[in-house]
């Protein structure tokens, strides 16, 4: 095994960072949904106000001393108060991120807070505030999608394992490690993909000269913390240096779950008899007789052409459905197995955008186990243009519907399921990793990655991810078409404003199912 770059200072550089900023109080952990035993479901992200490198500034920090930095329901609510402190005192964010990824022990729960994260980040840019991340040891998965390498301007600490899956989980999808040359801050320098790569001791440096160039004219005392009624209903409250800074330090990779299950309760509202295991679900998706989602694009919109881009594994499309009515679609991905690159993401998001323009509705099919995610996507940029397709989706005023027809795996699915409405296959499911990238992370056997996942159409359904589980008759044509008019109908007769506020309220808030 090639040995990875890796930083382990023996003084945390963020301590003299933030020596100045009051930490705010905590909010509750997240519910234990999956019944991982004795979870803990504290949030791994603190924030803060006060001065960095003299500048007023609002901070969100990572702690990975707790589950590996993984960001779960309660780190998106700490980030989303974050974010509205940063637009109530007209402050800059700052965003010291180290972490794995989404936290899989809440499953799709916790996957969702990467939609909470992208609609907050919209809000801070509506209010013509500035966002800047440091990418530390590690910055992986969702964390890297949606904050490091979405940021206004982009650091990463050198030495940090920089990139959109980390390198166990690629072995465990590809077969192979990444080379030592990728998934590192430097490579995602010289690809672009971060605006400086610097060493620990030059991070408060380059983040000084950023925060001067971005910060608005300061209009409270340096020392004052906006108050954030809206989450937590606190106002700041004066801590020690220790209090303010946690002493944690990041291992080179993911670091290994706490727990693992040993079986769960049924989820409340689930269906009574017979029923598949989570790995059943997922052999079902791979494995049964359906046809891919790109086929039944080309024939629910059939009177139409094709958008086309560099990767054909999504397909877009803009015709008339059978009913007569014009649509925009989108099959991520077009084929069984297939996991888009950079490309497909652009072509989803070129297709949310002309839907929007045209005030056509938009319609996603999902069948993916996950985005690609070897050295050569990651190169390209895969991680911003996933972050980008889903703030693409989220943001579309027109009405929108997702079907997940097969497999559902990690934000590469969830990016095109951000929609008015989410409907789930018999066959289909959706989960914060694809099994066998969860199975290496929670360092447990793959059928157990998959039962404790809460994956199954009827676990989305009473999670209030999915919005129906569609009949068997109805997951391909002509059910499919009937079923997508008779919801658009619906959707097109609502008022525009009411709509986009419903879908507003469902990605930026917790999932409230089977607590």
């Amino acid at each position: 095994m090639a040995r990875r770059e890796t930083t382990t200072p023996a003084r945390d550089w963020r301590h003299d960072l933030l020596a100045d900023v009051v930490r705010q109080p905590g909010g509750p952990a997240a519910p234990n949904r999956l019944g991982w035993p004795d979870y803990d479901g504290r949030p791994a992200l603190w924030w803060g106000t006060g001065p960095v490198e003299g500048v007023p500034a609002v901070v969100a920090v990572w702690d990975f001393t707790i589950h590996g930095g993984s960001f779960g329901e309660a780190d998106a609510t700490a980030f989303t108060a974050a974010v509205n402190a940063a637009i109530a005192g007209r402050r800059p964010l700052v965003s010291l991120v180290r972490s794995g990824g989404t936290r899989l022990q809440e499953g799709v729960a916790g996957l969702v807070g990467l939609a909470r994260v992208s609609i907050a980040l919209g809000h801070l840019a509506a209010a013509g505030l500035g966002h800047i991340a440091v990418s530390d040891q590690p910055t992986t998965g969702g964390m890297w999608v949606t904050v490091g390498s979405q940021a206004d301007l982009r650091c990463a600490v050198l030495g940090a394992t920089v990139g959109f899956s980390g390198p166990r989980v690629v072995a465990a999808v590809t077969g192979a490690l990444p080379p030592s040359d990728s998934h590192t801050a430097l490579a995602a320098a010289a690809a672009g993909l971060v605006d400086a790569a610097v060493e620990p001791s030059a991070v408060a440096s380059w983040l000084g000269h950023a925060l001067r160039a971005v910060a608005p004219p300061d209009r409270s005392p340096v020392g004052q913390a906006p108050t954030d009624q809206t989450s937590t209903g606190q106002t700041s409250t004066d801590l020690t240096p220790t209090d303010r800074v946690p002493a944690d330090r990041a291992p080179a990779d993911l670091a290994p779950a706490d727990l693992a299950p040993a079986g769960r309760a049924p989820l409340a509202g689930e269906a009574t008899g017979p029923r598949r295991s989570g790995w059943e679900q997922v052999l079902a998706a791979r494995e049964g007789p359906r046809r891919p989602a790109g086929v039944i694009l080309a024939d629910l919109l059939a009177a139409g052409v094709d958008l086309v881009g560099p990767d054909r594994t999504v397909r877009a499309r803009i015709g008339l459905l059978p009913t007569g009515l014009a649509a925009v679609g989108v099959a991520v991905a077009a084929q069984r197995g297939g996991a888009p690159g950079p490309d497909g993401y652009r072509l989803l998001s070129r297709a949310a955008g002309l839907a929007g323009r045209l005030s056509l509705p938009l319609l996603t099919l999902v069948d993916t186990p996950g985005a690609a995610c070897g050295p050569a996507s990651e190169a390209a940029g895969i991680a911003p243009q996933i972050g980008a397709a889903m703030a693409a989706v989220l943001t579309c005023p027109s009405p929108t519907i997702s079907i997940i027809v097969g497999e559902g795996g990690s934000g590469g699915a969830l990016a095109a399921a951000c929609a008015d409405v989410v409907l789930v296959s018999p066959d289909g499911y959706l989960t914060a990793l694809a099994p066998e990238g969860a199975a290496t992370t929670l360092r447990i056997d793959l059928a157990a990655a998959a039962d404790s996942a809460g994956l199954r159409p009827d676990d989305l359904l009473a999670l209030g991810f999915a919005d129906a589980v569609l009949d068997r008759c109805d997951a391909d044509l002509p059910g499919l078409a009937l079923r997508v008019a008779d919801l658009l109908c619906d959707l097109t007769l609502r008022d525009a404003d009411v709509r986009l506020a419903a879908r507003h309220d469902k990605w930026s808030t917790g999932l409230v199912g089977f607590q």
